[in-house]
């Protein structure tokens, strides 16, 4: 048999016997959080970013579909095409079953133009690199983060960048005593990471930030806990605890867990449809309700996408969603008045030092089969969880 296909084999072997398994792998500052051996989504953790954040998320099938796009040509920068991103600090690259000194960068877009699995052959690299080191834009979510973004772009153009705080999937918020959060006036500072769960019917992590006063000193003291769940699904639990001084969320709508998604699922460039659990469709219409999910759906590369976003019934009030047509796609408890344009006052929230609020939220990814049965079931799935 030939190594190559010994190799397959063993793969489809080990992909039958754990199918539905997460597993979560540590890297200095990232977690891996992989679906039966493909990425799901990466934390990252770097004293690089203003905040901690997951980037890509991905939906179920991208090796397969890269199989297909691997026949494509990728077309013009920005473009899924048969790009990945290197989701590994150092990533492996092989020479048939050699390693090599080569390694990929974690954040690295690269094209691949054969797929032998578990390996994808990089020209970039001029050689192979593992399928769980690397997600498949043709079947991520989140758009990915330019750090030197052309000027002057039209809106419709792939690599067009705006808002260059919405990073992935992350939780912050404006107008905490004052402080922009959100905007990444104020930093959010990793302190620590642990995986509690490794590795099995679903994994789970739990980080510590601080969210810092401009002296430098702890203002808030954010817990969250988050499980990763088969069906390409998170749970986050969130704790914000004051430290120090007393804190006040002031009213705004900049704000609190969020996800940006690609330019291509934008509402202003034929993504869609967005609705939420009430009926209500359209960004419009969306935006600023209350309502247990909200699904934005819109194409990437050669599938349709759906991401859904769902509040908890035990959170201190409901959460109001800040969902656009340029892909911004959040919900927030602290903007009733800002939500409402004015027509609802602001919900006061304070905490004494050592005083803390608690929140819940979801986030699901499917393919798109063009109604809601998906999100109603996303939603159902989280509150048994």
């Amino acid at each position: 048999m030939r190594p190559w296909i010994a190799t397959c084999v063993l793969c489809l072997l080990g992909t039958l016997a754990t199918a539905g398994e997460v597993t979560l792998v540590a890297d200095p500052h990232s977690v891996v959080v992989r679906i039966d051996g493909e990425v799901f989504t990466v934390l990252h953790t770097g004293p690089e970013w203003r905040k901690p954040y997951f980037n890509p998320v991905t939906a179920s099938g991208g090796i397969d579909q890269l199989a297909q796009d691997v026949s494509r040509p990728s077309g013009e920068p920005g473009l899924p095409g048969s790009r990945v991103i290197v989701c590994r600090a150092e990533a492996e690259v092989r020479l048939m079953d050699q390693p090599t000194d080569t390694k990929l960068t974690l954040g690295q877009v690269v094209e691949v133009r054969e797929v032998k699995r578990p390996w994808l052959f990089v020209p970039e690299a001029n050689g192979w690199v593992h399928e769980g080191n690397v997600a498949p834009l043709g079947s991520t979510v989140t758009r990915v983060i330019q750090k030197d973004p052309a000027k002057g772009l039209d809106k419709q153009a792939p690599l067009y960048y705006d808002h260059p705080h919405h990073k992935g999937v992350w939780f912050s918020v404006d107008e905490v005593n004052d402080i922009k959060f959100w905007n990444e006036d104020g930093r959010i500072r990793p302190i620590s990471t642990k995986i509690d769960v490794e590795k099995g019917e679903f994994g789970q992590l739990t980080y510590i930030s601080h969210w810092l006063n401009p002296d430098d000193t702890p203002l808030l003291e954010e817990t969250t806990r988050v499980r990763f769940f088969a069906d390409r699904s998170m749970a986050f639990d969130f704790e914000l605890k004051a430290v120090g001084q007393p804190v006040e969320f002031g009213d705004t709508k900049e704000g609190l867990f969020g996800i940006r998604l690609p330019n291509s699922m934008r509402e202003f460039s034929k993504g869609g449809p967005v609705t939420n659990a009430d009926g209500l469709t359209t960004t419009a219409q969306c935006w600023g309700k209350t309502s247990p999910w909200v699904d934005y759906a819109g194409p990437v590369g050669q599938r349709r996408l759906a991401v859904t976003l769902m509040d908890h019934p035990q959170n201190l009030r409901k959460s109001r969603y800040h969902v656009r047509d340029y892909g911004l796609f959040s919900v927030s408890p602290f903007g009733d008045k800002a939500y409402t344009n004015g027509a609802e006052p602001a919900a006061e929230t304070k905490l004494a030092p050592g005083e803390s609020v608690k929140l819940r939220y979801g986030l699901s990814v499917r393919a798109d089969t063009g109604d809601n049965a998906g999100a109603k079931s996303a939603y159902e799935a989280y509150l048994s969880r």
